[in-house]
């Protein structure tokens, strides 16, 4: 049993935003469900009450282990137990959507890539909080780059790119919160920034220029200078091959966040519909089950990568920015509770746990909106699914375990 010590100190803000935006999320799957000419299930609302008690009773169950147990070689077991369950996903894991994502059996299915996410920050945390760990070892960042990798290459392989970006936000916030200098993390993404912009020329002209007086500028040894050159040049080689071979709806959405209206009828309906929705509900909305754009099924997904669609046409400005407001309570008591912990692994690993939070809603909302390709990331505790929604609270239940212990060292 807890002590009392321990249960005063539960984040009693973040306990309540996790649950008022699960219920959230129930009302509005249900809204986007209840149409009589709905081609989707109507009971899905009861099946995430469902979810919602026993992801009520896996937090719980996750808060009250202490958080240490994680830390050392169990971490790693963890992490081979998910790289092992991204693998057997590959080899016969369920085809939708033109991808390979989730294991199970009848009715019962799950996504692998929702627990290694997990088992991938616990295991980083596990590392980078070791005494005498140096960030600016080239060993340490190769040994942390390879951790996220792996899973980044395996979900990317599904193909999963919107979940396998996570694994590279959770990297990077966890370096920074390890005590990584800008410097080096700016190195790190460079990789990146050069795939973003090297499909317009102008732009990475510029990205080159400024990358050549940055490392002009940081005297670097010798050995990580060419390491970063010739990454990034072997990154703009590889780049076009790379394009050749996305899946042909992969590239459809990113041509498509460029200009939606080049294909209105196809690959851009699912952005133009969102922000119709969302644009027609207004201040205060077209009330609650009476969303035109939801009844008549134009919204994609609605459900599910879409429910926030749903919700800024029936709440319109208010019920939106209300939702919004929620999230950012939820990641800053996560960002408290990891500044708070006097233990180097149990910050590191709240920071991790928020980390994938800050992503996944940052990048739904954004792509309801036309500020970022479809991805088809769910909203963490809205969007009707069961993983998600369990893997929402077991992040939600370290988080705590964290502020229930976080005078421990």
């Amino acid at each position: 049993m807890l002590t009392p010590r321990i249960s005063s100190d539960l984040d009693r803000p973040l306990l309540i935003t996790t649950v008022l935006l699960a219920l959230i999320g129930i009302a509005f799957v249900y809204s986007a469900t209840m149409m009589p000419a709905s081609t989707v299930e109507h009971g899905l609302y009861l099946r995430q009450f469902i979810w919602l008690a026993i992801a009520l009773a896996a937090g719980s169950l996750t808060a009250a282990v202490p958080y240490r147990i994680y830390e050392g070689k169990t971490s790693w077991l963890f992490y081979g137990i998910g790289i092992a369950l991204l693998l057997l996903t590959l080899i016969i894991g369920h085809v939708g959507l033109g991808a390979q994502r989730w294991l199970g059996w009848g009715p019962v299915k799950f996504q692998p890539s929702e627990l290694a996410k997990l088992a991938t920050v616990i295991v980083l945390a596990s590392m980078l909080s070791q005494r005498r760990v140096d960030l600016t070892h080239l060993g340490t960042l190769v040994k942390a780059i390879f951790v996220a990798g792996v899973p980044f290459l395996l979900v990317l392989k599904q193909p999963d790119l919107g979940t396998s970006l996570c694994f590279i936000t959770i990297l990077i916030t966890m370096l920074y919160w390890g005590g990584l200098s800008f410097l080096f993390l700016f190195l790190l993404l460079t990789p990146m920034i050069n795939v973003a912009l090297s499909f317009y020329f102008p732009a990475w002209a510029v990205f080159a220029a400024v990358l050549a007086f940055v490392l002009y500028r940081s005297r670097l040894r010798l050995a990580p200078l060419v390491l970063v050159v010739a990454v990034n040049l072997a990154v703009g080689i590889v780049t076009p091959q790379v394009w050749n071979h996305l899946q042909p709806y992969q590239r459809q959405r990113i041509t498509t966040f460029i200009d939606p209206s080049a294909d209105s009828y196809g690959a851009g309906y699912q952005i133009i519909q969102s922000k119709i929705a969302i644009g027609s509900g207004g201040i205060v909305g077209k009330g609650f089950l009476h969303g035109t754009q939801k009844a008549l099924e134009f919204l994609p997904e609605q459900h599910t990568d879409f429910i926030f669609s749903v919700v800024g046409e029936e709440t319109g400005f208010l019920g939106a920015a209300l939702v919004t407001v929620l999230y950012m309570l939820l990641i800053l008591r996560g960002v408290r509770i990891a500044h708070r912990a006097r233990n180097r692994f149990g910050s590191l690993l709240a920071i991790g746990m928020t980390s994938i939070f800050l992503y996944h809603v940052v990048v739904n909302i954004c792509m309801t909106v036309g500020l970022a390709p479809v991805t088809g990331l769910p909203l963490p505790l809205l969007s009707y699914g069961g993983t998600s929604l369990v893997t929402s609270f077991l992040q939600v239940g370290l988080i705590q375990n964290i502020a229930m212990r976080w005078r421990e060292y």
